[in-house]
């Protein structure tokens, strides 16, 4: 069996024929609220919507909020010379603390003197007497 097809001129005028939307009629929504969770947890009710919203509109009930999915954070990406700054800081925070040490080993070094230096003189101070 062979088939044949004609091919359409595309100035031939259409046999089908459209409904426009005034002429669709409108049919009310079901409540389907029923049909749903059987316990509501969360309720959207913005006054301002609900006051635009005409009396006879259906009223969507949410059962619960959805929560927004974690997105691991986004690399921060520093620029060079800040970098800089903070590598010559650390630097600076090391050699105050070494600065610190080297001030209390110092320090502690005269005090010994200065105690071996009174000791000397008090010990020479009872030879003579």
């Amino acid at each position: 069996m062979k088939m044949l097809a004609e091919a359409s001129s595309s100035a031939q005028a259409s046999s089908d024929t459209y409904k426009t939307t005034e002429e669709y009629s409108a049919s009310s929504i079901p409540d389907l609220s029923r049909h749903m969770y059987p316990q509501l947890t969360c309720n959207w009710e913005d006054p301002e919507v609900l006051k635009a919203m005409s009396s006879d509109m259906l009223i969507v009930k949410f059962p619960a909020g959805v929560s927004e999915p974690e997105y691991p954070s986004l690399p921060v990406c520093k620029p060079d010379w800040l970098a800089t700054v903070e590598a010559q800081e650390e630097q600076l925070t090391e050699w105050k603390q070494w600065w610190v040490a080297y001030e209390e080993i110092k320090n502690g070094q005269i005090m010994e003197s200065l105690e071996a230096v009174k000791k000397a003189e008090k010990e020479e101070r009872e030879e003579r007497e």
